[in-house]
């Protein structure tokens, strides 16, 4: 039997605002990054940095559990700090070391982040394989649900918003020269270790706390397929940057009013709707 539906199409502010404000801000700021990882042709490494800061945060909560310091449990309205930066630490690190390496060819841009993929799903389950609720623990990493965010994590998405947008506005063509040809960029003088350590920072952050928040499944889906979907559907690349979020945020709210309507989990609905994007414009893009 199927859950009775909730009345209204739209949750109460008072008591889903954060979780509200948390979709928002990430449905802003993750197409954006997807945008600059697409453009490096380095889209796997956002499920690469979710798993490796899965595995930071599974070890964090197996040796906490082991020390009795606090229960094995996430929450993301109430994730303490030592966990946050479990998730983010690692996840700064990975993204780091995937974007330094390569050669430029596409064989040698993804083999760093099928690697790292790997050894964060595998490592995470070897890690809690000993402690009673794992599993349990790594399936709500992967499948959390939006309604768990709090207000940290809608300050820090906000924030993360600002600085991304603050990036892409200041220096567009230095990132379009990063992102698409690194190489020749560096040969133009551009400081391109810089700015891979700069862009590995503010993509594990986000990430990190995006998979605390409100999961891999959703925090992968939001980086690339509203991107692809806005690839399809605008004649440029400035057209991508600023239909990609749109798309972000649309699908979102959408996810919302329906998970809210037929009391479903908002973070899968909005995935779907995402899918959703990209499958209408892949067919509306190739008829134009």
């Amino acid at each position: 039997m199927s859950a009775p539906a909730q009345g209204g199409w739209w949750p109460d502010w008072a008591l889903f605002g954060d979780a509200l404000a948390t979709g928002a801000w990430l449905g802003l700021v993750l197409p954006w990054l997807g945008v600059l990882l697409l453009l490096r042709q380095q889209v796997f490494v956002a499920a690469a940095i979710g798993q490796a800061a899965n595995l930071g945060v599974a070890g964090a909560m197996a040796l906490s559990a082991a020390l009795g310091a606090c229960p094995l449990h996430v929450a993301g309205a109430s994730s303490p700090p030592w966990l946050v930066l479990a998730s983010v630490v690692p996840a700064c690190v990975a993204a780091y070391a995937a974007l330094r390496a390569g050669d430029g060819t596409r064989a040698a841009l993804e083999a760093p982040s099928a690697v790292v993929f790997l050894v964060g799903s595998a490592g995470a389950m070897v890690v809690l394989a000993g402690q009673p609720h794992g599993a349990q623990e790594l399936q709500r990493l992967f499948l959390s649900s939006l309604l768990s965010a709090g207000a940290v994590d809608a300050w820090c998405a906000a924030g993360a918003a600002c600085v991304v947008a603050a990036a892409l506005w200041w220096r567009p063509r230095l990132l379009l020269a990063w992102a698409v040809e690194p190489r020749t960029a560096r040969a133009h003088g551009a400081p391109v270790r810089r700015l891979d350590l700069a862009a590995a920072v503010v993509l594990g952050a986000v990430v990190g706390q995006s998979l605390l928040a409100t999961g891999l499944l959703y925090t992968f889906a939001a980086m690339t397929l509203p991107v692809l979907a806005a690839r399809s559907l605008a004649r440029s690349l400035r057209g991508v940057v600023l239909a990609a979020p749109v798309l972000g945020v649309g699908g979102q709210a959408l996810a919302f009013a329906v998970a809210h309507r037929c009391d479903l989990p908002p973070g899968q609905v909005a995935v779907l709707w995402y899918a959703a994007f990209a499958g209408l414009a892949a067919v509306f893009g190739r008829r134009r």
